[in-house]
């Protein structure tokens, strides 16, 4: 069950206080929530993959919920070579943009059913329960403003599929998120969503007991990522033009389509790819770090800027850097598949916050950096770069700001997308005792399987992480 938006310190929090009786019973008092590091992008759709199939959305070549691919001429011709998923056919476009070769929870679990998922590779249509009344749910929420009907209608497909046999189901439950948007994640009406929640799982729980499987039963429940609340939006568009005039952005495309000079694609509102020529054409790219250069000029104007946190680039291949006024980490990743180490240069003050040693392996980046306030900073950094379609520099912004201020189907009081902590946190929480601490979302695919006895997949990022029965 992945409840779209979740904080785990609001999930936390709430249950103390005696406001999610539900979840507190069945997964807190048992020893089985903890909070867990998301991914990088932390937006919907790309921070899904690790539940679906064990997989960063690096090494699945998908860094945002819209990104671009660089043009190959010598001219910015953008035509076929963007993509939103913010946008009809969405479970189309994600089965062919994701490599052939990644399987999913639906491969590998028998009989699961499809209840709102984004990816459903390896998903029969008799098992997809959404697949026609999803739309409809969301047009509705959005018209009536009544996004807990959209819960109601997960939890309704949910029965629907254990009534017609199917064994296991794949949920998405998305009014946490919505209202997150719309009216912050830390406000009453956010908070009734979580209570909302609880309402429905009490139910799920109980027609599981009354079908006699609650003891066989493994449940999980998790998120994408986090929100933080926004007060200030700006285009990063807008900003981007100041140095290249012809950038394209969504969703007027047909503005330089086929001659930009850059591309900036928003995610999450927090996190934007941008896409930049070289100095000459699209055949080179550009060099953030020569003074006399439009790239070097563009890296000053966006680090300059209020609503930037930070900026990050390839300085080359496997050597990544994360800058903003203060200072930049120098992230050099080139020796990660000969001895498992990372290595780091910090000039000034560190952008991501804390101290980084000068070499450290993917486990001591966790464990060093899982109370931070950018937690598995570094490493999600390395890992999000996997991605061909990555932008040439990303921006991320500061919390309270946002990357997109036009073209919103509803006002948005909440964003997400970056390294900050409430967006990177999750809940990982099952209904048994995990054995282990500083999980990640890429954990939780492999031990589900290892829990209930299936093989894993290789070439997947998270370890096992055992889940006791009682």
């Amino acid at each position: 069950m992945l409840v779209d938006g979740a904080r785990p310190d609001v999930m936390s929090a709430m249950a103390d206080a005696g406001e999610l009786p539900t979840f507190k019973k069945h997964f807190i008092d048992r020893g089985g929530f903890r909070p867990a590091t998301s991914v990088f992008p932390t937006v919907s759709g790309p921070a899904h993959l690790p539940l679906l199939t064990g997989m960063h959305p690096g090494q699945a070549n998908l860094p945002g919920i819209r990104w671009a691919e660089r043009p190959t001429g010598l001219r910015g011709n953008f035509l076929f070579r963007t993509r939103s998923y913010m946008a009809p056919f969405r479970a189309s476009k994600l089965a062919r943009d994701i490599p052939d070769h990644i399987t999913t929870l639906f491969d590998h679990v028998p009989g699961t059913a499809d209840v709102n998922t984004w990816f459903v590779r390896g998903c029969p249509g008799r098992a997809r329960f959404t697949r026609f009344s999803k739309a409809a749910a969301f047009v509705r929420s959005l018209a009536t403003r009544d996004w807990y009907s959209s819960d109601l209608q997960a939890e309704n497909a949910v029965l629907r599929a254990w009534d017609r046999g199917f064994p296991s189901v794949s949920s998405v439950f998305p009014a946490v998120d919505e209202l997150g948007h719309r009216f912050g994640p830390t406000t009453n009406e956010s908070y009734e969503a979580y209570r909302r929640f609880d309402v429905i799982l009490g139910r799920i729980v109980d027609a599981l007991v009354k079908r006699g499987v609650y003891d066989q039963t493994l449940i999980c429940i998790t998120s994408d990522h986090g929100q933080t609340a926004t007060h200030t939006h700006v285009d990063i568009d807008d900003i981007v033009a100041q140095v290249y005039p012809k950038t394209l952005a969504y969703p007027k495309l047909w503005r330089h389509l086929f001659n930009a000079e850059a591309a900036a694609m928003v995610s999450g509102n927090s996190l934007a790819n941008i896409y930049v020529m070289g100095e000459k054409s699209w055949q080179h790219r550009p060099d953030f770090e020569t003074p006399s250069g439009r790239a070097s000029e563009l890296l000053a104007v966006l680090i300059a800027h209020p609503a930037v946190a930070h900026v990050i680039y390839r300085r080359d291949e496997k050597v990544y850097v994360v800058a903003n006024a203060r200072g930049n980490l120098v992230i050099d990743a080139r020796t990660v598949a000969d001895d498992g180490v990372v290595r780091f240069q910090t000039h000034g003050i560190n952008p991501l916050g804390g101290t980084m040693p000068e070499r450290a392996t993917r486990d001591e980046i966790l464990r060093t950096t899982f109370e931070s306030d950018h937690p598995d900073g570094p490493w999600q950094v390395v890992e999000f770069f996997r991605s061909a379609r990555a932008g040439d520099i990303v921006v991320c912004a500061h919390p309270g700001f946002d990357l997109r201020s036009r073209f919103e189907y509803q006002p948005h009081n909440g964003s997400h997308g970056c390294l900050d902590r409430e967006h990177m946190m999750v809940p990982a929480a099952v209904n048994g005792r995990w054995q282990g601490d500083h999980l990640t979302a890429l954990d939780i695919f492999p031990s589900m399987l290892s829990a209930m006895g299936l093989p894993i997949p290789e070439g997947r990022s998270g370890r096992v992480v055992p889940i006791a029965e009682d």
